[in-house]
Formats: C-alpha cells, sequence, structure tokens
C-alpha cells in the first residue's frame, strides 16, 4: 500500500499519524485512512500505466487527450479512475479544440480539413489551431510532421466581477462615464495644466473583443478605433479598456487587436500592431496558462520585439493574489525529494514541507474549486529531459485530474490540471517521474493554498509571469481608485480597500487583496540557454522585478459587466493612458526616459522602496509629466 506522506527523513514505520499527512483525515478512523491511500495508489498506478504503454503517435499527444480516449474505450480502467475526468472539452460533434505543433506549411493544416476538422489559426511556424474530431487525433499525430497535439492553450483577461451597478449610479446625471481613475491619477488636472491630450500618441489593445465598440462610439464613449482587419475578436474586455484609455488620453488613437484567437496569433497581433497598426502604445491584459515563468516563451519574445523597435508595452500583473495579504495561490523553491521511495508508483514526490514533518501535498481552498493549475519546472522550452507530473486529489484520495506528459528531451516543461468545480478538500501532489532535480512553481490560478484539516498549505510570493514580466514591459498592478470590491476572494476574507476617489492617489492607498505579486525568478535566456549554466536552482538564475508599477482598478465605463471595471485589467490600460499623456507632452521622449519619468515620480505604496506587490508604486500624471522636463502650459 501508498503511503504518500512520511513523518521524517529518516526510515521509520509508517503509522497511521503519518498518514494522516496523506488524507487529512482524523487519527481516529485508520480505515477511512487506509481506503484513502489504497485509491491514491490505484489512481496513480492506473494513470502511470497509461503513460508506459504509449504508441508512438501517443507520445506526441498530452496525457489528457490519451488518457480521455483511453477512458472512453476501456471501461475496466473507468472503473479504476471513477472521480477523474481529463478537463478535455468534446462537443457534441465529437470535436476537440487542439493546439497542433507542426512543420512550416499548409500541410497538417490541409490534413486536419480533410479529417474532418476546422482550422481556427494556422501560423507561418507552423503551429494550428483546430477543431479536431477527437477520433482523428492519433492518425494526425502519426504524421511525420507534426511534433505535438494539445488541448487548445487556455487565456484568461484579468478583470473582477463585484457590484455591477455603481458605475451608472455614481454617474447617472453625467453625459457619458468618466473613469474615477481619471481624477484619482491627478490626469484631469494634468491634462489641463501641462496642455497635454495624448495626442500624436496610438495607443492599440489586445484584449478578447470589442463586441460594444459600435455602442460606445454612439454613446459618445469612444472615437474611431482602428481594429486589426478581421482581428475584431469576442467579449467586451476590450471595449472597456479602450473607454479608460480616452477618458484619460482624449485625443490619442485608438488601435485593438483580439488576443484569444491562439496563443501564437497573440503574439503575430503584437507585431502586426506595431508595423500594421503603427501603435506607439500597446496594452494588454491577457495571459495563457502555459506561459513559462522561467523563460520569456512567444509572447514574451513578441514583447521584446516591439519594445526593441521603441514601442511602450503595458501588461497586467494579474489577480492571483499575493503572499503579503495571504491570498497566494502560488508556490516555487526546489524540488525537495520525499525521504523514502513510495512502493508502487514510479518516481518521487516533491515534499512541500521544510521542516522535520513531511507533507507531499498542498491543500487548496474552497475557492479554488474549478481553477486550473499548472506546474512548470526549470529546464528550457521545448528541451525538457526531467520528467515531472502533476496531480489532483479529493478528500477521499481518489485522483480527480492529472497531467502527466512525457519529457524526452524535446518538450516543454510543463503540466496543466484542473480542480474540480464542486466539492471540497481538495489538494495537488507533485511527482518527478524520472530526472534530476529542478526548481519548480506551482499554481492554481486565481485560487489559493489553505491548510484543510492536519494539512497546512505553503505559498510563496513570485505568480506574476510570462510576458507581463517581460524586462522591457510594464507589468501594472492595481489599486481602487473607486468603490470596494464587494465580493469577497474567499469566505471569511477581510474587506477589500475602498480607493480615494474623489481624491488622489496618496501614500496611504491600499492596493487590490487580489493582485499579483512578483519578484520573477528566470533561468534562461529567450533561446533557451541557460542564464547561470550547471545551476538551475533558487541560487541560479536571475531576478526581474515586478511588477514595475501600480494603477487604478474600480472604475465605471459604460460597458455592461464592466460597471465598474475591478482587476489589473482596469490597470493596465490606466498607465498606458497616462505614458500617451507623457509622449504627448515631450514627442522626442525615450523608452527609458519615460519609465525613468513614471517610476522616480510614483508614489510609493506598502513598505519603502519597491515592493513585490506594488513594485515601484502607483504613477501620477502630473508628477511624471514634471519629472520629464515637461512644462507647464
Amino acid at each position: 500500500m501508498v503511503r504518500f506522506s512520511r513523518v521524517a527523513a529518516h526510515a521509520v514505520p509508517l503509522t497511521v499519524g503519518a498518514l494522516l499527512l496523506t488524507t487529512g483525515v482524523s487519527v481516529a478512523q485508520p480505515s477511512t485512512v487506509d481506503a484513502a491511500a489504497a485509491r491514491t495508489e490505484a489512481g496513480i498506478t492506473a494513470l502511470q500505466g497509461i503513460k508506459k504503454s504509449l504508441t508512438p503517435a501517443e507520445r506526441k499527444q498530452s496525457s489528457q487527450l490519451v488518457v480521455e480516449k483511453r477512458l472512453r474505450a476501456d471501461r475496466s480502467l473507468a472503473a479504476k479512475l471513477p472521480d477523474y475526468r481529463s478537463g478535455v472539452g468534446v462537443s457534441t460533434a465529437g470535436t476537440v479544440s487542439v493546439d497542433i505543433a507542426a512543420t512550416r506549411d499548409q500541410a497538417v493544416a490541409n490534413a486536419v480539413k480533410a479529417a474532418g476538422g476546422t482550422v481556427r489559426f494556422a501560423s507561418p511556424d507552423g503551429s494550428v489551431r483546430a477543431d479536431l474530431p477527437l477520433a482523428a487525433v492519433d492518425a494526425i499525430a502519426g504524421r511525420a510532421d507534426v511534433a505535438e497535439i494539445k488541448p487548445a492553450a487556455q487565456a484568461t483577461t484579468w478583470s473582477e466581477q463585484g457590484n455591477r451597478d455603481f458605475g451608472v449610479a455614481a454617474q447617472a446625471a453625467a453625459a457619458t462615464q468618466v473613469s474615477e481613475g481619471d481624477k484619482a491619477h491627478g490626469a484631469d488636472t494634468a491634462r489641463a495644466t501641462y496642455g497635454v491630450s495624448g495626442s500624436g500618441v496610438k495607443v492599440c489593445v489586445l484584449s478578447d473583443g470589442v463586441d460594444s465598440l459600435a455602442k460606445s462610439q454612439s454613446a459618445g464613449e469612444l472615437p474611431t478605433v482602428d481594429v486589426l482587419s478581421g482581428q475584431k475578436g469576442s467579449g467586451d474586455e476590450g471595449t472597456a479598456m479602450l473607454e479608460i484609455i480616452h477618458d484619460l488620453a482624449p485625443n490619442a488613437a485608438l488601435g485593438f487587436a483580439t488576443a484569444f484567437t491562439s496563443e501564437a496569433s497573440f503574439a503575430a497581433n503584437i507585431r502586426a500592431l506595431r508595423t500594421t497598426g503603427h501603435c506607439t502604445i500597446i496594452v494588454d491584459d491577457v495571459a495563457y496558462f502555459d506561459e513559462s515563468p522561467f523563460q520569456d516563451t512567444q509572447v514574451a519574445q513578441a514583447v521584446n520585439d516591439v519594445t526593441a523597435a521603441g514601442v511602450l508595452y503595458f501588461s497586467s500583473a494579474g489577480n492571483s493574489g499575493n503572499a503579503t495579504d495571504g491570498t497566494s495561490g502560488y508556490y516555487e523553491g526546489d524540488f525537495r525529494a520525499s525521504a523514502t521511495k513510495i512502493s508502487g508508483i514510479t518516481g518521487t514526490p516533491h515534499d512541500f514541507d521544510p521542516s522535520a514533518t513531511t507533507q507531499n501535498f498542498d491543500a487548496l481552498s474552497a475557492g479554488s474549486l474549478g481553477k486550473p493549475v499548472t506546474l512548470f519546472w526549470s529546464d528550457p522550452w521545448g528541451k525538457s529531459a526531467n520528467d515531472y507530473d502533476l496531480f489532483v486529489l479529493n478528500s477521499s484520495g481518489s485522483v480527480v485530474a492529472s497531467s502527466e506528459n512525457g519529457q524526452s528531451g524535446s518538450q516543454n516543461p510543463y503540466e496543466i490540471a484542473s480542480v474540480p468545480a464542486s466539492g471540497s478538500g481538495y489538494k495537488v501532489a507533485v511527482v518527478k517521474y524520472s530526472g534530476a532535480d529542478r526548481f519548480i512553481a506551482l499554481n492554481v490560478i486565481r485560487g489559493r493554498f489553505v491548510g484543510s484539516g492536519s494539512l497546512k498549505a505553503f505559498s510563496t510570493n513570485g505568480v506574476t509571469n510570462g510576458h507581463s514580466s517581460a524586462a522591457n514591459a510594464f507589468s501594472v498592478a492595481a489599486a481602487p481608485a473607486g468603490p470596494a470590491f464587494t465580493r469577497p476572494l474567499e469566505t471569511g476574507d477581510p474587506a477589500n480597500p475602498t480607493g480615494p476617489y474623489p481624491g488622489l492617489f496618496t501614500a496611504s492607498s491600499k492596493w487590490e487583496r487580489f493582485s499579483s505579486d512578483g519578484k520573477r525568478h528566470l533561468f534562461y535566456n529567450a533561446d533557451g540557454t541557460a542564464l547561470t549554466p550547471g545551476n538551475v536552482s533558487s541560487t541560479g538564475g536571475t531576478t526581474r522585478t515586478k511588477p514595475d508599477i501600480t494603477a487604478a482598478d474600480g472604475v465605471a465605463t459604460s460597458v455592461t459587466g464592466f460597471q465598474p471595471f475591478y482587476g489589473t485589467s482596469a490597470a493596465a490600460p490606466h498607465a498606458a493612458a497616462i505614458a500617451a499623456l507623457l509622449l504627448s507632452g515631450k514627442p522626442t521622449a525615450t523608452p527609458a526616459q519615460i519609465r525613468s519619468a513614471l517610476v522616480s515620480s510614483a508614489i510609493d505604496l506598502g513598505t519603502p522602496g519597491f515592493d513585490t506587490v506594488t513594485g515601484n508604486g502607483v504613477i501620477m500624471a502630473g508628477p511624471a509629466l514634471a519629472a520629464l522636463g515637461v512644462a507647464a502650459k
């Protein structure tokens, strides 16, 4: 029988007390504990059995696709995994949304169409986003020009939904809705004092979509917006972001492209906004779950390209919480092998507890239901030869979700699974299936690690990652300008902060408790070469001081569902609009000069100096213009 935890680092008989760390079940229930341990062993063993029996075509597929197909074909396997869900969405037509890595031609896209699939996006680099019949996955994966098939990479915007009527109620008498951030950042006064309006600057947004663009324009909320051809997207977060920019920089030209078609399309649209769209400033509020925290991957590389060409790039830091406020759903650290080999399971679990007690799980909060969980480790992207797996267990010990892709030298150091949408007592485990110890990063996106029963919770700072942490991007944290966010992040949480509106941000202003923190630890250059060859542990690599700055959220827009608009999704366009005011005041300013002006004049929040939640502080329009040397009119 597998005991997934032990008491100490020396060999001792496993007792019911030791098993508490496996299940969190009371000592008075030994049979329950033993049953939970047996279910854990049975589930992981069944899944590892699949991993050991992959066909050549299946070795190119994500574990979720393989398990979904096997469960549908093998009732005996389904009996061994009664609570398991692969997380693969299969349509009523039998199709799955997938990302296919292929060679640089149209052959694979044509094969997808011939198999009854629909191509959503085909990149020149060979990436294909498609809806593919599940029954055709093996055939497509078996092609020599296909390197990988996985469920379509998921993305999120960083908005939060709270009280839905404040923006309209607070400004009912106004002809148009004006963001409270305009006054809280002093942008209204700065426009009058310095004679700046954003004129001569083009600010472009990347988000989900602009469904209500025409409605906002007819209401006088927005002027003409240059939308890249075919890139209108779907949704309305982009419309709300554009309204914020227009409120603060009313004469700036505006542009938009969706970031939601696919990750490759997102990267392509970043570059197109510079080249085709001629954007001076670009801002986004989107994160793809598979963006590496340890290396600049494709979206971050696109950001690097445009910032090298002189574009100012702003991006939401994220809404995944922070260690300072105890809202973190993130853990990073060196892999720490459990003391004793666990019989029946290939590999070694990670020990989360640095004390004498061993705990091989991290417990999830009730608010983590339905949230994705990602695992990364410090191998170069696309070149991982060390194999780590991720498991989600329920309170009875059953494996309910997992990700156990094989890494043999040409795969990504990445796994993703999802917490079920109902139930309680969930926990996650990391197992090193084979290979060397690495630095790991575990993230329950917008969830939280919270102790449950005898299980302790382990979390760290550092959740801000991906392209928001690109070296020359501005990663933007959030502080409320308007009312408190009314929906608690978790049951029993303290009240969220209230903003200064109608006053200005000050040193006593508070940041949002959900705002993601840094710093960001990296181990590789964008091309996969090691920053500190031979050392990819916690003592190696380098650290980027992210997030950079803080800006307003909790503000009014006219867009349904964003009344008010909370989240770092709202903060990033405020920061971009203030940068537009600076550039309109001094068109010859370099990106380095704009950065220096914003950072040097920011109001420090929290502990003195840079801090991991608010960066260098909340930026203010007037002081930043003065720091740039713009003269009052």
